[in-house]
């Protein structure tokens, strides 16, 4: 029996890498405990605060939970094996690699908690985005999460090789030159990126509903709008899909942003209209535009003799209505075109067509042109 003790007594006080083996089973021992721990944090304290969270008004808290409840568990190992390299001594090579491996765990966990809470976090500049981007708001949010998530795992693999006297740029530089191929492959969707970006978010050019006209597009109606593309429904109901690179290069009317909708007619009166028939035409017009409740008199309002064509005296008419939608501008048009007939038939005078006069001179005797005219109508 007492064999047995000193055996067990020289295996305890054995020496491995500058600790002895009860030193190392007291280590795992420890390091049991903290997980142990953990098992009870995870248990009891993030079930308790589960509940809480989930009688708020907001699930922002209860995502925000979700997220930090891995990095929060991973702290007790960080926690034991802080304690261990404390409170055991170990061989200076040893105990600075052991050192290496908490700092590396510190940093892991830092960064691993920024890049968990960014997703819950984003919730609260939804509003924000709104505003600046509009119908591309949840398309903005995504690029910026990626873009931020890169930046952040970037950093935490720099954070952790840091720890181990590693400078990672010359790989990152490297890394960089390697890419090149890649980026001009994909120089024409960065192009469309920053289009997109410039259109929507910058310029605020149009949004989702809009009617447009661009020398790529003709006439169309915005149907969805990304941060790579625009697809307009054509007035033909096809849709068309522009790049935004191709887009934000051309000169772009947003017809939907009109105050008002122009109307804007010649009307063309025989040579055989008297100059008093022209006044009173003119004046009923006027005073017919005048008093229509759904043109805008606070705009311009122009009503004039404008030349004297071929065929006509022309009547020149240009001003503005109240409304933009176009079904309602075509009522008032049409009816404002019978008004002005109307008006002109009132007068007594005619609207002018095409007609040319043929002056003949020194027809010989007998010659019947009349009775030439009607056989060829009659043809």
């Amino acid at each position: 029996m007492q064999n047995l003790v000193e055996l067990f007594a020289r295996v305890w006080n054995g020496t491995f890498a500058g600790i002895s083996v009860g030193q190392l089973v007291v280590a795992v021992v420890v390091l049991l405990v903290f997980l142990l721990l953990r098992r009870f944090f995870a248990r009891f304290i993030i079930t308790r605060l589960k509940a809480l969270t989930s009688k708020t008004k907001t699930d922002i808290d209860d995502h925000i939970l979700a997220a930090l409840q891995q990095p929060l568990m991973f702290l007790f190992l960080i926690l034991g094996l802080s304690f261990v390299i404390q409170w055991f001594p170990f061989e200076p090579s040893i105990e600075k690699v052991l050192v290496q491996i908490l700092q590396s765990f510190v940093a892991f966990t830092i960064f691993w908690t920024i890049f968990s809470i960014l997703d819950p976090v984003s919730i609260f500049f939804d509003t924000f985005l709104k505003k600046i981007a509009g119908a591309v708001a949840h398309e903005v949010k995504d690029y910026l999460l990626k873009a931020l998530k890169v930046f952040v795992v970037g950093s935490g693999i720099v954070a952790v090789l840091a720890q181990w006297g590693i400078d990672p740029w010359p790989y990152f530089a490297g890394i960089g030159v390697l890419s090149l191929p890649f980026a001009f492959a994909a120089k024409d969707a960065v192009s469309n990126v920053f289009g997109g970006i410039k259109l929507l978010i910058v310029d605020q050019t149009f949004r989702v509903g809009d009617w447009i006209e661009s020398p790529s597009i003709g006439h169309g109606i915005v149907e969805v709008v990304t941060l790579s593309t625009v697809k307009v429904r054509k007035f033909s109901k096809a849709v068309q899909t522009i790049p935004n690179g191709v887009i934000a290069a051309e000169p772009i009317i947003n017809w939907s942003r009109m105050t008002n909708r122009r109307i804007k007619m010649d009307i063309g009166l025989t040579y055989g209209t008297t100059s008093d028939q022209f006044k009173n035409i003119l004046g009923d017009i006027r005073d017919l535009i005048a008093s229509d409740h759904r043109v805008d008199h606070e705009v311009t309002q122009m009503v004039h003799l404008v030349g004297f064509k071929q065929s006509s005296i022309d009547i020149n008419l240009y001003y503005f209505t109240k409304t933009t939608d176009w079904e309602e501008w075509r009522s008032t048009v049409e009816d404002h075109i019978l008004s002005f007939v109307k008006i002109i038939e009132k007068a007594g005078a005619s609207m002018a067509f095409p007609t040319q006069s043929i002056h003949v001179e020194g027809l010989p005797e007998g010659f019947n042109v009349t009775g030439i005219v009607e056989k060829n109508v009659s043809r």
